[in-house]
């Protein structure tokens, strides 16, 4: 039967809602879209602006502030935010508080900055799978319970903030972490195993206190940097057996010893390799082989002797090589052999490694060669020990007065090396502060007691503060010399106070005041704070009260040859090492710290032990917070272009001290100043070239007054640091404790070439 054929609707009959044809429009929209389109959940957004109040408003974050979706910002360098399925997933803020650009805690957060908060607030991101908070100023323990909740994390870097106290073990429990990056912290203590995060495969601890234990880590791991920390004792066998996917290695500027395992050159997909200043010792065995891939190798500054294996003996267009300051026989710029001999005695060969194809046949042979040679090193080494002994014994007998290393001018007996420093108040000479620990250099201080004063013990001091002991004065500052009526001679300084500064504020600077004491500053020793006559309540001035040291500046004692014994090449190492023992002091001891100081050669002094000092230094600036931005303020009236009262731009102030100090470097080698910018280029000029063609041109250079009391390596090292120093970019210039770990460096290979000096002279 024919179908009837379906009915025309009439114009009378009812339309479908508009509803209705719109919906498949809206389901095949919604199909189309993409996750990470989707809204960003209202919980998240808030979490967000959370986190901006949480780190002080930094720059960096002004675009969420008025962005519809934190989700469609167009990523930059500072700021980056991904989303799926209305969540975040990735953030990365990169500030401008970089603890390597503004150290001493110069950038860190205000006080009331929480990291406990800041990381509760980042806990309600649960679908975060990669963190980076770089530069921030984030400072505090890391709370690592907090932490553990971002079970997602696969990528974290925490880098260049002020994070300080343990290693928080939680982080062994992120297990789907394949990037830990907490490098430039404060971090300290023993890091916890992380041989359970199987997918880990970069971490970076660099540049913290970490230690002493070397990290277990997982074998996935392909990139391992332990730079700068405390990591102590051998490297382990397993750095060499279980990492095979190791492409990058730094544990650079450690407290390794012992030991270098050879088979880590030849790890096959390793191609950076740096294990310099360690105490890393013996020889590396001849058949010592490198992978292919190696590009790079540096074992610079540690005690390796003997020959270098043939894959390490120079630079080519496929490796570089760095073997500086060890005792290598076939390689330039190495330290005296009898600075390496310790270790070398103590670990002549390595330990045996496991041959592949003789089966253990010979060993016992080997073994017994081996002991063979070293019961005859050192039966000769004792013999040796023995005529020494009795030669030195007859050469005191017949010459009490010869000695067998160079007397300082002020010293009466040499510095045993060997015997440790005592932490008392004796008088340390510069012989002894060579040898002396840092502790008790900062412990062995001849300044007495700070304490307040009274106006009236000021004005007997000062003969009421007679013009005849006035000795520098300006509209802001009097200098006044002084006698105290224990005898001892002061300085007293009076500076006017600024009317804005609150009594409560005065006391707890006067507070940071009475910590500046360092062996190598002419220390406040005490305060005295004197009220306005018309209204007691208020502070007008303050009388500061310091040490006086009379035996000369530096450069009076390298020029003023009729009036002073001239300094020999070791003091002036010595003094150099002082000051920028004394720089570093001053530029980690407040936050922010104390820079833009006046460092010139002038205004170091000696005491008479020949101990340098800083005299004229810039007093701590205090760091306020005012409606979220960050101020410096000092209690003392100051001109708008001095240095004291500019810190609202401090960011190269240390970087200025290093110039400074660079120029005094220039004048304790040559003995004269540089009295123009040309003459200041072409001496740094001569010397650049000396040191690239004929470090023995040096010599030509040196104050003539020095020549004969130096080691070419020790003025060589000298003259890099201040070629470095005097950089014309501040960003090329080195921070004050690489400059200090140089100097070190300077003054032990001096010591060692002045041991052998006069050991062959006695011999």
């Amino acid at each position: 039967m024919a179908q009837s054929p379906s009915p025309s609707p009439s114009p009378s009959s009812p339309k479908p809602p508009a509803a209705l044809l719109i919906l498949p429009l809206l389901l095949c929209a919604s199909i189309a879209t993409p996750a990470s389109a989707q809204p960003l959940l209202s919980s998240q957004a808030k979490a967000l602006l959370r986190v901006r109040r949480l780190l002080f408003y930094p720059p960096a974050l002004e675009p969420l502030r008025t962005a519809p979706d934190p989700c469609a910002l167009p990523p930059t360098p500072s700021l980056s935010v991904a989303c799926e399925g209305g969540q975040v997933t990735s953030l990365s803020i990169h500030g401008d508080r970089d603890s390597a650009a503004l150290p001493s805690w110069r950038g860190a957060l205000p006080a009331s900055f929480s990291s406990d908060a800041l990381f509760t607030t980042l806990s309600r991101l649960p679908a975060l799978a990669r963190l980076s908070l770089i530069g921030l100023g984030a400072w505090g323990p890391l709370p690592g319970a907090k932490l553990r909740r971002l079970q997602a994390l696969q990528q974290l870097n925490l880098s260049s903030n002020y994070f300080y106290g343990a290693f928080p073990g939680d982080l062994a429990r992120l297990y789907s972490l394949q990037s830990l990056v907490l490098s430039r912290n404060a971090l300290s203590g023993t890091v916890p195993p992380l041989s359970g995060l199987q997918f880990l495969q970069e971490l970076d601890l660099s540049h913290n206190r970490l230690g002493p234990a070397f990290p277990d880590v997982g074998n996935a791991v392909a990139r391992l940097v332990l730079a700068g920390n405390n990591f102590s004792g051998e490297i382990p066998a397993r750095v060499v057996g279980a990492l095979g996917q190791l492409q990058y290695l730094d544990v650079s500027g450690n407290k390794l010893r012992g030991w270098v395992p050879s088979a880590i050159f030849a790890l096959p997909a390793l191609r950076y390799v740096d294990l310099s200043k360690n105490r890393l010792a013996g020889q590396l065995p001849a058949t010592t082989a490198c992978a292919a891939a190696l590009a790079f190798v540096d074992v610079s500054a540690n005690m390796l002797t003997g020959a270098r294996p043939a894959c390490l003996r120079g630079n080519s267009s496929a490796r570089t090589v760095l073997v500086a300051g060890n005792c290598f026989a076939d390689a330039k710029q190495q330290r005296a052999s009898s600075y390496c001999s310790p270790g070398a005695l103590a670990a002549v060969l390595p330990p045996p490694q496991k041959g592949n194809g003789d089966g253990g046949k010979g060993k016992g042979g080997e073994i017994g060669m081996v002991l063979a040679i070293a019961g005859s090193v050192v039966g000769g080494a004792l013999l040796i020990a023995l005529v020494m002994v009795v030669v030195l014994r007859r050469a005191r007998r017949q010459h009490p007065e010869v000695s067998l290393l160079p007397k300082s001018s002020t010293a009466s007996t040499p510095a045993k090396k060997a015997a440790p420093a005592k932490a008392t108040q004796k008088i340390i000479t510069p012989a002894d502060k060579r040898h002396a620990s840092q502790a008790a250099l900062v412990n062995a201080l001849e300044a007495p007691a700070y304490r307040v004063y009274t106006l009236e013990e000021l004005q007997e001091a000062t003969n009421n503060f007679s013009s005849s002991n006035l000795t520098n004065t300006s509209p802001l500052a009097q200098i006044y010399n002084g006698q105290l009526q224990d005898g001892s001679r002061v300085l007293v300084r009076c500076l006017r106070l600024n009317p804005k500064y609150s009594p409560q504020s005065l006391v707890q600077y006067m507070e940071i005041i009475s910590k500046l004491r360092h062996r190598h500053l002419v220390c406040i020793i005490g305060h005295c704070i004197v009220s306005d006559q018309e209204n007691p309540n208020i502070a007008s001035s303050v009388y500061l009260i310091s040490e006086c040291v009379t035996n000369g500046s530096l450069r009076s004692h390298l020029t003023e040859w009729r009036k002073r014994e001239m300094l020999k090449w070791p003091q002036r190492v010595s003094a150099a090492i002082g000051i920028a023992r004394g720089i570093q002091f001053l530029h980690n001891v407040t936050a922010p710290g104390i820079v833009k100081n006046d460092i010139n050669i002038e205004n170091i002094l000696l005491d008479k032990t020949l101990t340098s000092k800083i005299s004229d230094f810039n007093l701590p600036m205090i760091s306020t917070s005012k409606n979220g931005k960050i101020f410096s303020e000092i209690p003392f009236a100051v001109h708008e272009d001095n240095d004291t009262g500019s810190a609202h731009n401090m960011e190269q102030g240390d970087k200025q001290d290093i110039y400074h100090f660079g120029l005094i470097l220039l004048e304790v080698i040559t003995g004269k100043p540089t009295d123009s910018q040309s003459e200041l280029e072409s001496l740094k000029a001569q010397l650049s070239e000396a040191l690239t063609e004929d470090p023995d041109r040096l010599k030509d250079i040196a104050d003539p007054a020095i020549q004969g009391t130096f080691a070419v390596e020790s003025l060589c090292t000298v003259a890099e640091i201040a070629l470095n120093c005097t950089a014309g970019a501040p960003s090329d210039r080195p921070s004050i404790d690489d400059v200090l770990w140089n100097l070190q460096y300077s003054m032990q290979v001096q010591d060692g070439w002045a041991s052998s000096e006069s050991l062959g002279l006695s011999v």
